[in-house]
């Protein structure tokens, strides 16, 4: 069993500090410092040492806008409050228990298999998989990205693997024969060996979705919809 990392993950090791390798804190902001007021970046007790998306993760964003939000983009408030913790309180770097923190530091940000059986049109294959949260991008050498999430590099603002949207959605040109799964997108989309299976979205009114392999059966957890 394996456990892969998101792009909320990401942000909420980065808000209480647990992101692994050497960063810049200021480095990751400059990028995207005109947002920083619209978003409502986390300026509390340690934010100087914050990644930007931790300090996204912890922020208030901007309710004029019109966007519907628990607090961050991210979603944010029931998180703090299953903790016990008002949103945005630096309280939460102290009660987040050890055990957490080293799960949230230990999660991958890829996971690759080499001999996965699947059930397509023209019969069983037997194909390498590869599992990231948003997706590989089209036009970029697969192999650099690769290893670029197997590294874990913390230092860019953000990872597109983990929190990309349209330019991760298909599967690159370069990959044969290779399935590749992700969430993060909000949806259930399967076209033929790309597998986004986000149906729940993160949403309480929506079912959670898993698909069985070979058998691409679709698996939903629906005890507590009306």
């Amino acid at each position: 069993m394996f456990f892969l990392s998101g792009n909320h993950e990401f942000a909420f090791a980065g808000f209480i500090g647990v992101l692994e390798g050497d960063f810049e804190a200021k480095e990751t902001w400059k990028e995207y410092a005109d947002n920083e007021e619209i978003e409502g970046w986390y300026k509390g007790e340690g934010y100087e040492k914050m990644h930007l998306q931790g300090r996204i993760w912890g922020g208030w964003f901007d309710v004029a806008q019109g966007i519907d939000s628990k607090g961050s983009i991210f979603d944010a408030v029931p998180t703090f409050g299953s903790y016990g913790v008002s949103h945005g309180s630096s309280e939460f770097m102290k009660v987040a228990p050890e055990d957490h923190k080293k799960f949230l530091a230990d999660v991958v940000w890829v996971h690759e298999e080499d001999d996965v059986c699947i059930e397509t049109q023209e019969g069983v294959k037997h194909c390498k998989l590869i599992a990231v949260h948003a997706g590989l991008e089209k036009g970029k050498n697969v192999r650099e990205q690769l290893e670029f999430l197997k590294a874990k590099d913390v230092s860019v603002p953000q990872v597109t693997g983990l929190s990309g949207r349209k330019n991760v959605w298909d599967i690159p040109e370069e990959l044969t024969e290779t399935i590749v799964v992700s969430g993060h997108h909000g949806k259930l989309h399967i076209e033929g060996l790309r597998l986004i299976i986000d149906e729940g979205g993160g949403l309480e009114r929506n079912p959670l979705a898993a698909i069985v392999l070979p058998s691409m059966k679709i698996v939903r957890d629906t005890d507590n919809l009306s």
